[in-house]
């Protein structure tokens, strides 16, 4: 009787046991597989933000940031539409250009002037880019203040003193200071060169060298 009580017994503590390991067992792999797919996510998301940085990284590589620039302008080439003989189309024109903006310019320079004046300009210009596939190509509205226009912006004969003509761009504010304004086309050779002809009373071409 004893025997078959403890044999009873014993048969008990094993499937008590083995409730006990099978339920320890299922309460692991729920637990272990919890922690495992929460380990998981974090991999998987942090994956998905390198991969989203990766293709923001590229998009923002393909945008140019402009920073501001300083650029050297000399004219290579001018001309008048008439009256040559009396005009001067040797401008020698030089100076500099300080862009805070891509699309704005504040440049100031010395040139001899259609009357071979020396002179000097003041001015602030405006780029125009309306194509987005000729990004290179612009357009140019610009307006300053020149001083070294004798006799206003006259041109006098010599003998009889009258006006033989005005330059329509051109209003004198007094002494030898007139307000001037020009438009014209432009081309970016690269990102440190530009070609740009200008109309101002005549056609100016110059050249612009990035210096930084």
């Amino acid at each position: 009787m004893k025997k078959i009580t403890t044999f009873v017994l014993g048969g008990i503590r094993i499937k008590f046991v083995t409730k006990l390991m099978t339920t320890l067992c299922v309460l692991g792999s729920l637990t272990f597989g919890k922690e495992i797919n929460t380990l998981a996510a974090p991999l998987d998301t942090k994956n998905e933000i390198t991969f989203e940085e990766s293709v923001t990284l590229e998009e923002v590589s393909e945008v140019k940031i402009f920073k501001p620039e300083l650029r050297l302008i000399g004219s290579i080439y001018t001309t008048h539409t008439n009256d040559n003989d009396i005009y001067n189309n040797d401008t020698n024109l030089i100076g500099f250009e300080y862009r805070p903006l891509e699309d704005f310019g504040i440049s100031f320079g010395y040139f001899k002037n259609s009357f071979d004046n020396d002179s000097y300009v003041l001015a602030a210009g405006k780029y125009l880019r309306p194509f987005e596939k000729l990004n290179d190509f612009y357009f140019t509205l610009g307006v300053g203040v020149v001083k070294g226009y004798e006799k206003e912006n006259y041109i006098y004969d010599n003998e009889t003193g009258e006006v033989i003509k005005k330059s329509k761009f051109n209003t004198n504010i007094g002494g030898d200071y007139i307000i001037g304004a020009n438009v014209g086309v432009g081309y970016d050779i690269t990102d440190y060169l530009s070609l740009n002809v200008s109309y101002v009373g005549a056609f100016v071409s110059t050249i612009s060298l990035k210096l930084y």
